[in-house]
This record gives structure tokens, sequence and C-alpha cells, in this order.
């Protein structure tokens, strides 16, 4: 199959995903300004926690919406979520690092946008892991 079809096959569940990722993160955000502002976790720690309830509401919306098709006979299970979180990590590094660079070269004021950039950054990584490894027909079964 030609790289063309397979982009143009993939537009869909790339959209669900980015719905998806859209909704995980304002969860993230939310969680995060929490946790910095009110919690008084600092940048990363707050980074991590929101993190981690984006990564766990996403796990389920993607699994019950944008790979349907791939888990008609799949329920929503720890060993498939384990590897979507095991995958997302990518994410997190890749929104650890741009916080961080922000915090550094621009100040702890603009910190929001460090995270904002970050979850934007790993938003790609995350769905080429999930389409291939955690949510591929052939390894889920």
């Amino acid at each position: 199959m030609t790289l063309y079809k397979r982009i143009k096959r993939n537009i869909p569940k790339l959209f669900r995903f980015g719905i998806v990722g859209s909704i995980g993160a304002a969860i993230n955000f939310l969680v995060y300004f929490v946790a910095a502002e009110h919690v008084h976790l600092g940048v990363n720690m707050s980074a991590i926690c929101a993190f981690c309830v984006a990564v766990s509401n996403n796990y389920v919306l993607n699994h019950l919406w944008t790979f349907r098709v791939e888990n008609e006979s799949n329920a929503v299970n720890f060993r498939q979520f384990s590897y979507y979180f095991l995958g997302n990590i990518q994410g997190l590094i890749i929104n650890l690092v741009v916080l961080n660079l922000v915090v550094i070269f621009a100040g702890i004021s603009f910190h929001f946008w460090g995270q904002a950039l970050g979850i934007v950054l790993g938003m790609l990584s995350n769905f080429i892991f999930a389409k291939k490894i955690v949510f591929n027909k052939r390894i889920v079964n």
C-alpha cells in the first residue's frame, strides 16, 4: 500500500485521536493548574500528575472510540492500558523537556505555555505508538 493510501486511510482515526487528545489536554491543563497553583507541587511533579490522569482518560476513550474496530472483541483491560501508558511516557518526556526549556529560557511565568507546547509535540508520537502497538489487531488479540 502506498504512503498516500495509508495516510488517507488513517485520517479519520487521526481525527478521532485528536479529539480524544484535546479532551485529554483539557484534563491535563486542569490537573496541572490545580497541582501547580493550589497544591504547589512544582512544575515537573504537576506535569507528571496531569499526565497520569490524562493518559488514563485517553486510553479508555481511544479504546472505546478511536480504535473501536481493532477492539471489537476486547474489553478495556490492564494489559493493554499498561502498553498504552508505557508508550505515552515518550510524550511525557517530550512534555517535560519542552516545559523545562520554556521555564529556563522564558521564565517561570510562561510555564503554562511550556505545558501546552509539550502536549502538542507529544501527540504525533503517541498516535503512532498507539496505532502500531497498543491497538494493533494482530497484537491485541
